[in-house]
């Protein structure tokens, strides 16, 4: 599981401690003293030894909202021996959030380019909140709609959500995005949703995306550049 906040991310994994690893695993108070040398991590990945203690895990949610670490673009590997206590810290830590549900599409046309928007100036995918008694599904494609103008949608298939923290008020989100993929065969020109903050909508290739440092948030850049891999890993196989 991955979980963004800002431009940092934080994972959780399970890795049996018995085996041998090519990372140095640190304690919490070790990751503490290397974030506060404010040196240029250039997208290192720190491995932190996961505890399910009620100290532990309030400090994990300390550090994703303190404004110090906001703008890091670090990953940050919390590591549980079991998955159990993988799941114990889970079940706490994620009950400090108030849930928010959104849904969206990766949607490609006929010739594969793919959907993308342009909001406060950073390239991201269609996406929306789920409604009060909305399904998901009818939300995603209600959204890619709404926000490009483009209809003729087909759900290809579920893929993976996305996870973002960030605060409302006194209050931090955990906003879950259900991701869809999409085709559509209408040749409507795209149409931004102005009224949404929406400047631009764009049909874009893949060579175009991986190939120009596009400005987009770092939860994105990370879900594409997975779902790219995922896609070229299917078609060696």
């Amino acid at each position: 599981m991955k979980i963004f906040a800002f431009k940092l991310c934080l994972r959780f994994e399970i890795i049996d401690p018995a085996q041998n690893y090519e990372f140095s695993l640190i304690s919490f108070d070790e990751l503490m003293a290397y974030l506060f040398k404010g040196q240029d991590f250039n997208d290192e990945v720190l491995y932190v030894k996961g505890s399910s203690q009620d100290d532990f895990i309030q400090n994990v949610f300390d550090l994703q909202s303190n404004t110090l670490w906001r703008e890091l673009e670090l990953s940050i590997c919390f590591v549980f021996g079991k998955p159990t206590e993988r799941e114990a810290f889970l079940k706490t830590y994620l009950s400090l959030f108030k849930d928010l549900e959104a849904a969206g599409g990766m949607v490609q046309d006929e010739a594969g380019n793919f959907l993308m928007i342009k909001s406060r100036d950073r390239w991201s995918l269609p996406k929306g909140r789920v409604e009060w008694r909305e399904e998901v599904e009818d939300a995603a494609v209600r959204e890619v709609e709404e926000e490009t103008g483009i209809d003729d949608l087909e759900i290809l298939q579920k893929l993976p959500s996305t996870y973002h923290t960030f605060p409302r008020g006194r209050k931090w989100i955990l906003k879950t995005t259900h991701w869809y993929r999409m085709k559509s065969s209408s040749n409507t020109e795209p149409t931004p949703q102005l009224e949404e903050g929406i400047t631009e909508v764009k049909w874009m290739s893949k060579n175009d995306w991986i190939s120009n440092d596009w400005n987009t948030y770092p939860l994105v850049k990370d879900f594409l550049e997975d779902e790219f891999s995922q896609s070229l890993s299917r078609q060696g196989s």
